[in-house]
């Protein structure tokens, strides 16, 4: 049976306490952790102390020799600032240096990337490449998907479709404008899912985009694709509020013509009228919520359910490196395709917003 990769860990994000025991409850193993900060004490007491990871550097040179003098890949976990990423992972799939062997690279989210520049990571031939939004990996995203195609006969013609996001206010959590954007945050989570589920061929246009200025504490915007499908328009609404008492609660309503089908965090619930509800699945891990809900109230910009459909996307990614086939599954959910759209469609959405105007999504 083929062995799983070791790991490098690069970057000091907070979310590194959530990758790095999920990983290693996984079975995985790290074995060093590169900052691209200096070593100060914080730093040093959060590898020895509370990720108990004795390998750890800073320097540019240390990290390119670790890479070329590798014996066999790395699995690399790219946990830095934005602005970050694609630098990174240019530097990891660079070409220029002769390299034993090609490394596996997952940049975790969220991201600032030109969609243009994403062009030039999707070409690189590498054993595994992506951007990663672990949180279309939750089991209640993937049954609906199969509901959905499956069962398009029970469910009838879609009518209607609005995604709603209610979250705790993240001007307090970070002074990174990123970080602290509903948009790039919370946003692009709700694009990725509605990609996953209905396609990106098929899209066309932004329409009806408000951003609130200038704390950006209300998003909203229409999704629009091509009549040929016969999808209506999809309604994303997007709130934090300092008020609001949980950290985040997102709910996906599609109504269609035989029946409904509600998304209410990991529950996913068919109503048909005059019978009861019947829950599909529900998805929620009682063993992450209690490890990692003190740590998300503290993070609010990483809310429990990026977490817990962390934890699936690493048993999925594990299944994935030890079958060397990547499902179709996790194949669909680690697509530049959807990365690339989500990031041209945070573009359309604040120009939309800008000037009030319809914003084709074009590549």
């Amino acid at each position: 049976m083929p062995s799983i990769p070791p790991i490098l860990i690069i970057g000091v994000n907070p979310i590194v306490k959530i990758v790095v025991p999920l990983l290693r409850a996984f079975g995985f193993q790290i074995v060093h952790l590169w900052s691209p900060h200096r070593l100060t004490s914080d730093i040093i007491s959060l590898c020895k102390d509370t990720l108990n990871i004795d390998s750890y550097f800073c320097s540019l040179a240390s990290l390119d020799q670790l890479l070329n003098n590798a014996t066999q890949p790395y699995l690399i976990f790219i946990c830095t600032e934005t602005d970050q990423h694609l630098p990174l992972m240019k530097r990891i799939t660079s070409t220029s240096i002769i390299k034993p062997c090609n490394h596996h690279v997952i940049c975790m989210p969220p991201f600032n990337v030109d969609p243009k520049s994403l062009i030039s990571i999707q070409q690189i031939q590498q054993q595994l490449c992506c951007y990663c939004y672990p949180i279309g990996f939750l089991p209640t995203f993937t049954k609906l998907k199969r509901y959905i195609y499956d069962e398009q006969t029970n469910i009838g013609d879609i009518q209607s479709i609005e995604f709603r996001i209610r979250c705790c206010s993240l001007k307090s959590c970070s002074d990174d404008r990123i970080n602290s954007s509903l948009l790039n945050r919370f946003g692009s989570f709700a694009l990725f899912i509605l990609f996953y589920l209905f396609g990106t061929q098929n899209l066309s246009t932004i329409s009806h985009a408000y951003i609130q200025s200038p704390n950006e504490t209300t998003c909203s915007f229409h999704i629009n694709y091509n009549r040929s499908i016969r999808l209506p328009p999809i309604f994303v609404n997007i709130i934090s509020n300092s008020h609001i008492s949980s950290t985040y609660n997102q709910e996906l309503i599609i109504i269609a013509s035989k029946c409904a089908l509600i998304v209410n965090d990991y529950r996913l619930v068919l109503r048909r009228f005059n019978f009861d509800d019947q829950i599909l699945i529900d998805s929620f891990h009682s063993d992450t919520n209690e490890k990692f809900s003190q740590f998300s109230y503290e993070n609010p910009e990483i809310p429990l359910i990026f977490i817990q459909s962390f934890y699936y996307f690493i048993g999925h990614l594990k299944e994935s490196l030890i079958n060397q086939i990547l499902r179709s599954t996790f194949t669909e959910l680690t697509s530049f395709e959807i990365v690339y759209k989500v990031q041209e469609a945070i573009v359309a959405i604040r120009e939309a917003a800008r000037t009030g105007e319809i914003v084709p999504i074009v590549r």
